[in-house]
């Protein structure tokens, strides 16, 4: 009977015990918030952690990180390094001409920073021959041949598609996975939370007090096509968070809109503003461009925004890079032109009105 017992709980312990080795080991497992991003997640144990994103999943040993040398193919992982104090992490660059950031300019002079490709090659040598820990790309399908012979000789390819977001905070979000590799994870989520609560702070104040009948187009021709966001897409969502009340906001998807001269005219002739102009920087240009946008009201009144006012000698803009971090600026700019008594002391920083 004795034995009986004691056998009985050692079954018992030995039950009890392995049920808290399962407890313990799905307390061990984290999973990194995102309240806005839609396309990446990060899975974290004692041991490693895991990325999903652009329907790729990569993970890291946490015994390799943080990572100590890493070469970019975007413009966007530039500023995701450098908001956080780990430019000089950078040992090589794709596109060197188009990125805004002067740094990376300085880099490649002092030859701190290299040369490795362009949207349609790889520099695949000088890779290999460098060795970074880690390569940041987009899910560009030109460069998979590329990417798959750098992964065959053992160097990780981490793809952020952090521009398919349709929140713009979803993009700023992203900052938590370099957070994650590059042993900034503190810094990374006081900055995500910081950008959040401005870009909140600054809808507050033009949802709640913003008065008037604002509309507003946006972007040029391209060839024979005016292409304009729907509803869904980022650009759209942060003209209504200005309250901008957009011509197309009765249009959803996806995917942009391909329209005709016509069809833009019919629907915006009468629109207060007209946002998101590049590559000019004046109306007299513009015109010139095509001279039938002088037909709108907005063109007329003299209600004409480019965002390049932050753009380099080589047509680098900085709207593309640190606007990708900074969705808050961002408003703050299109408050300030939608509603410039809400913003008396604000200071366009994108942004430039056309003269």
């Amino acid at each position: 009977m004795i034995k009986k017992i004691i056998l009985s709980s050692f079954i018992l312990l030995a039950i009890s015990s392995c049920k808290q080795s399962k407890e313990a080991v799905k307390t061990e497992q984290e999973n990194t918030t995102f309240q806005f991003a839609k396309n990446i997640s990060i899975e974290e144990n004692n041991e490693t952690i895991t990325i999903k994103s652009s329907g790729n999943t990569i993970s890291f040993d946490k015994k390799d990180l943080p990572i100590k040398t890493v070469m970019v193919e975007t413009s966007s992982a530039v500023t995701f390094l450098d908001q956080l104090g780990s430019l000089d992490l950078i040992k090589g660059v794709c596109d060197a001409d188009f990125i805004y950031n002067p740094k990376i300019a300085e880099g490649i002079a002092n030859k701190s920073i290299l040369k490795v490709g362009n949207s349609n090659e790889l520099f695949t040598e000088i890779i290999l021959k460098n060795k970074p820990q880690l390569i940041i790309a987009s899910s560009n399908p030109v460069l998979a041949k590329f990417h798959q012979q750098l992964e065959q000789n053992g160097i990780k390819v981490l793809y952020l598609d952090e521009y398919k977001e349709q929140n713009p905070l979803g993009q700023v979000e992203y900052l938590k996975v370099f957070g994650k590799l590059f042993g900034k994870d503190t810094e990374a989520e006081k900055r995500v939370e910081t950008v959040k609560n401005n870009y909140d702070s600054i809808k507050n104040i033009i949802q709640t007090k913003a008065e008037g009948n604002v509309s507003t187009i946006v972007n040029t021709m391209y060839g024979d096509i005016w292409y304009v966001p729907t509803n869904d897409l980022l650009q759209a969502k942060l003209i209504d968070d200005a309250k901008g009340n957009y011509i197309f906001k009765n249009k959803t998807g996806e995917n942009s809109l391909s329209l005709t001269f016509e069809e833009v005219y019919t629907a915006g002739k009468s629109a207060n503003y007209w946002i998101n102009v590049t590559n000019v920087n004046s109306l007299a240009e513009m015109k010139a461009s095509y001279p039938n946008y002088a037909w709108f009201d907005a063109f007329k009144k003299g209600n004409v925004y480019a965002y390049n006012k932050r753009m380099n000698a080589k047509g680098s803009n900085d709207y593309f890079e640190q606007g990708i971090l900074r969705p808050d600026i961002i408003l703050n700019d299109l408050g300030k032109i939608f509603y410039p008594n809400l913003f008396p002391t604000h200071e366009l920083y994108f942004y430039q009105q056309l003269k």
